[in-house]
C-alpha cells in the first residue's frame, strides 16, 4: 500500500524540525541559509508558539572570555547544577564545554538571523547571577517569537503551523521521519526526512498548575501550557530514545503564591544580589529554596515565607519593570490592577512540587547533538542538560551550521508503511468514541495522581500506588479518550504523552532510594554515596521499559588539554 493511500499528505524534506519555539526556528533558519530544504511543524502558530512565545528579559548565554578559563567555567557551572540538585554531576558538561567555546560565533550568527541581542545603548547587557560564573545576557524580546518566524519565512522554510506530530518513524536504528495529525483539519500527514531535529519545550504539565487557582482545568503555568505537555520526550521515548534525570523535576519547587503579579526571578537574585526572605512574623532568615529548611519551618509554625525586593535600588526596581515588560508585561496590569507595589509588598513562596521537567531532565545527547537513534538530534529543553532560552539558541546555531553534513550523511529514508498505519490508527481512535472521556478530565486526573503521590515529598509506599492508579486510568480511561475534533484530539494526544512521561517519572523516583538537595524520599533520609555523579536513564526496549542507573559522563581529557 503507497503511503498516500494511508495518509492524506505526505511531505518529503532534507530536515524536519518538531518545535517552533525559541530553538526549533533558529535551528531551521540556519540551516535552510544552507541550502537545504527545511519543513518546521508546530502544533501552534510559529509566531507565538513555544515556553518563550510571550516574550523573554533575559537568556542565559555564556559570555565571550568569561574568566578566561574554559574549564574553570565549565567546573563552576557543574558546581552550579550541584548546587541546585544535591552533590554530583546530573548532565554532560561536555555540552556546556561546547557552548561555551562557540558563544561569541553564536551571537554573531543570532544577530544575523535578525534577533535583537543587543540593549539600548547597542551593547550587550551582561548581568551576573549570584555563582559570578555563568551570565544572564538582558534582552528586550517581548516580540521575539514573531521576529523568529519571520526570519524563518524569509529563508524558505517550509512551516506547517497547527501541526502536531504524533510520533516518529524508525527503520531499525535511525529515524526516518513523523507523522502527524493537522489540528484544524483532521489531516493525517506523513513526513519522510533524512535528518530529524527534536527542538521542543520543558514538561510541566505532570503537575497541577501554579496558583491563583480558581477552576481545576485551568493551566496557569509558567511558560505557554500548550508547549509544555513533554509531546517529544513521549514520541522520542516510544520510538526508543533515552530519557535522562525523569526522577529530578526543575529545582523551581517554590513559586510565589502571587507569581502572576511579579515573576519569581526578579525577587530571588538580580544584579548578583539575593532578594531577603521573612518567615511569617517578620523574622529575616537566609532561604534560597531549601526544602529541608522550609519543612523545618513548617514544623516550626514559621511559615508562610515571604520573598521582598523592598531593599533594592530605585534604579533596580526600574529595570524589573522593563524586566517584566519585556518577558510578561500582562503583569505589570494585574498588579496595578491589584494595587501591588513592589517596593512595599512582600510576595507568600508557595512549596508542593516540583515546578517541571526540563533543566536536567530530557532526552539523551551528546556535545553534537546526537541521539540513541541515527539521523537524530535533540536541542532545547527537550535536551537533558541543555535546558532554557540562551543554551537553546547556541544549540541551534550548532546544529544549523552542522546540518548540511549531516544530511549528506544521511540514507534516503525509508519509511515501513505498516508502521504508519498503526501510528494512523492510534491517533485516529478517539474521533471514533462518542461516550468516552473527555482529555482534560483525564489529565487533570493524572495530575491529581502525580501531586499527591510525587510530589515534594516521596515514599515507596506512595510512589506504589500512585503507579497502581495510573495503571487503572490507563486500562479503563486511556481507550475510552474521545475528541469531537480535531483541536480535541490534540488534547488527547497531549493525555496520551501526560501520561506515558509521568508514570516514566513515578518509576524513576521509585528506584531513587535517597534523599539530596531538593529531591527527598522520606523513607530514605539520607544521601546515597553510591548514587554520586549516577543518573538515571529510561528506554524502550523492542517494546519493553528499561530503566539503568549509569554514570554521567565527565569532561572529555582533551576538552580539559584544549581549554587550559
Amino acid at each position: 500500500m503507497a503511503l498516500h493511500n494511508i495518509a492524506d499528505k505526505v511531505v518529503e524534506t532534507d530536515v524536519l524540525v518538531m518545535g517552533g519555539g525559541i530553538a526549533g526556528c533558529p535551528a531551521a533558519a540556519k540551516a535552510a541559509e544552507m541550502g537545504l530544504h527545511v519543513t518546521l511543524v508546530e502544533k501552534a502558530k510559529t509566531e507565538r508558539s513555544g515556553h518563550g512565545g510571550a516574550g523573554l528579559d533575559t537568556v542565559i548565554v555564556y559570555p565571550p572570555g568569561g574568566t578566561g578559563d574554559i574549564i574553570q567555567e565549565v567546573r563552576a557551572w557543574q558546581n552550579n547544577q550541584s548546587r541546585l540538585n544535591g552533590e554530583g554531576r546530573f548532565a554532560d558538561p561536555n555540552i556546556a564545554y561546547r557552548q561555551y567555546t562557540h558563544t561569541e560565533w553564536t551571537l554573531e550568527e543570532m544577530i544575523k538571523l535578525d534577533l535583537p541581542m543587543k540593549w539600548d545603548d547597542d551593547k550587550y547587557n551582561w548581568e551576573p547571577t549570584r555563582d559570578g560564573h555563568i551570565f544572564q545576557l538582558c534582552v528586550h524580546w517581548l516580540d521575539i517569537k514573531p521576529k523568529m518566524a519571520a526570519s524563518v519565512r524569509k529563508r524558505g522554510v517550509n512551516v506547517l503551523d497547527r501541526v502536531m506530530v504524533v510520533d516518529l518513524l524508525t527503520n531499525k536504528d535511525k529515524v526516518v521521519g513523523a507523522t502527524a495529525i493537522n489540528t484544524r483539519t483532521g489531516e493525517f500527514v506523513v513526513i519522510k526526512a533524512r535528518v530529524v531535529v527534536i527542538a521542543a519545550g520543558p514538561f510541566a504539565r505532570s503537575y497541577e498548575p501554579e496558583t491563583p487557582q480558581f477552576y481545576k482545568y485551568k493551566m496557569r503555568y509558567h511558560g505557554a501550557p500548550g508547549a509544555i505537555s513533554g509531546d517529544s520526550w513521549a514520541s522520542g521515548y516510544r520510538a526508543g530514545l533515552e530519557l535522562a534525570n525523569m526522577d529530578i523535576g526543575n529545582l523551581w519547587n517554590f513559586r510565589l503564591r502571587d507569581d502572576i503579579m511579579m515573576p519569581y526571578g526578579q525577587v530571588v537574585f538580580r544584579d548578583g544580589l539575593p532578594g531577603k526572605a521573612f518567615t511569617a512574623s517578620g523574622m529575616p532568615i537566609e532561604f534560597m529554596g531549601d526544602s529541608r529548611l522550609y519543612a523545618e519551618l513548617e514544623n516550626r509554625g514559621l511559615t508562610p515565607i515571604y520573598r521582598s525586593m523592598e531593599h533594592f535600588s530605585d534604579d533596580y526596581q526600574k529595570r524589573a519593570e522593563v524586566a517584566t515588560a519585556d518577558e510578561r508585561l500582562i503583569s505589570l496590569k494585574f498588579s496595578e490592577d491589584r494595587r501591588f507595589d513592589p517596593k512595599w509588598h512582600r510576595y507568600e513562596l508557595m512549596i508542593n512540587k516540583p515546578h517541571n521537567f526540563g533543566t536536567i531532565s530530557g532526552i539523551v545527547a551528546d556535545e553534537d547533538f546526537k541521539t540513541s537513534l541515527k539521523n537524530c538530534f535533540v536541542i532545547g529543553d527537550a535536551c537533558a542538560g541543555l535546558a532554557s532560552g540562551g543554551p537553546a539558541i547556541l544549540a541551534a546555531c550548532l546544529i544549523g551550521d552542522d546540518m548540511p553534513k549531516y544530511v549528506s550523511e544521511a540514507q534516503e529514508p525509508v519509511v515501513d508503511e505498516g508502521q504508519v498505519e498503526s501510528q494512523k490508527q492510534t491517533t485516529l481512535a478517539p474521533l471514533a468514541v462518542k461516550d468516552g472521556t473527555m482529555p482534560m478530565e483525564f489529565e487533570c486526573a493524572v495530575r491529581h495522581i502525580n501531586e499527591r503521590y510525587a510530589g515534594m515529598f516521596k515514599s515507596e509506599g506512595k510512589l506504589r500506588e500512585g503507579l497502581r492508579r495510573l495503571e487503572s486510568l490507563r486500562r479503563e480511561f486511556l481507550p475510552k479518550l474521545m475528541a469531537k475534533n480535531p483541536h480535541y484530539l490534540m488534547r488527547c494526544l497531549e493525555a496520551r504523552n501526560i501520561m506515558d512521561l509521568t508514570e516514566l517519572h513515578l518509576q524513576a523516583c521509585l528506584e531513587r532510594k535517597e534523599s539530596r538537595g531538593n529531591y527527598l524520599r522520606m523513607d530514605y533520609p539520607e544521601r546515597d554515596l553510591k548514587r554520586d555523579n549516577m543518573v538515571t536513564y529510561q528506554r524502550l526496549k523492542d517494546g519493553k521499559p528499561v530503566l539503568e542507573i549509569k554514570e554521567v559522563p565527565d569532561l572529555k581529557p582533551e576538552y580539559v588539554k584544549e581549554g587550559k
